[in-house]
C-alpha cells in the first residue's frame, strides 16, 4: 500500500477506537508507571522497570547518581492523578518542575507505547494487522 515508511498520527479522538489509552485509562496506566518504589532501597517492587532504566542513564547524563528525586516526582503524580483532570493539566500546573515534567513525559510515553503494541493500529513485519 505504501512504497516508503509511513507514520500515522492518530489524535486523542481517534484514539480510544484503535485501543489507545485516554482519559482515565491513560491517568491510571501512568499511575502504575510511576508509582516507582523499592524492598529495602535496591529491589523494585512497583513501577516500570524500563523507566527506572531510563531514569539511571539521566541521573549519569547530569553527572548524579541518586533517582530518589526523579522517582519521588513520579511518586507525586502517581498520588495526584486520581484528583487531576488530565495529565496534561497536570503537567502545564507543575511547568516549573523539571523533575515532574520530565516523569509526566516519561509516564505518558511508556503508557502509549504499551498500549500500541496491542493496538488496532499496531504495524508488524510492515503489515497493519486488523483487530
Amino acid at each position: 500500500m505504501f512504497k516508503k515508511k509511513t507514520v500515522f498520527v492518530v489524535g486523542a479522538g481517534a484514539s480510544k477506537e484503535v485501543g489507545l489509552p485516554v482519559g482515565d485509562e491513560l491517568k491510571t496506566a501512568i499511575t502504575g508507571k510511576l508509582n516507582i518504589r523499592f524492598d529495602d532501597g535496591y529491589s523494585q517492587n512497583s513501577g516500570d522497570k524500563k523507566i527506572v532504566e531510563a531514569l539511571r542513564l539521566i541521573v549519569n547524563e547530569r553527572g548524579e547518581r541518586d533517582i530518589n528525586p526523579l522517582c519521588q516526582a513520579g511518586r507525586i503524580i502517581a498520588s495526584a492523578m486520581p484528583q487531576a483532570i488530565s495529565i496534561d493539566n497536570f503537567l502545564h500546573t507543575h511547568a516549573n518542575d523539571e523533575d515532574i515534567v520530565l516523569m509526566g513525559k516519561l509516564g505518558i510515553a511508556a503508557s502509549i507505547l504499551e498500549a500500541e503494541r496491542s493496538s488496532k493500529i499496531c504495524a508488524k513485519e510492515g503489515v497493519i494487522r486488523p483487530r
